[in-house]
């Protein structure tokens, strides 16, 4: 059995709510998760409430799986565009 080791991009929009904004969400996406983290846009703000991202996550196809398993464990809404996900050449 051979693991696929290519790397994929993925981009998703997701809201981190207010009572996470404490918390190093997207830096552990790179050191807990192993992807590269790429912020496309994001709207955030003092007292704003939640904060709304859209990233580009590239790793292994195990390395954004573990991504998103991460970010549903701490209850994160994704949104994920599978017609954007594609391995780089």
């Amino acid at each position: 059995m051979t693991i696929d080791t290519r790397p994929v991009i993925r981009d998703i929009r997701l809201r981190i709510p207010e009572d996470l904004h404490g918390e190093p969400v997207i830096s552990q996406l790179t050191s807990r998760c192993g992807v590269t983290v790429n912020i496309i846009s994001a709207t955030l703000g003092v007292n704003a409430g939640s904060g709304w991202f859209h990233l580009s996550l590239t790793g292994t196809h195990a390395q954004i799986q573990t991504a998103i398993a991460y970010l549903n464990d701490l209850d994160i809404e994704i949104w994920e565009d599978e017609t954007d996900s594609h391995t780089s050449l």
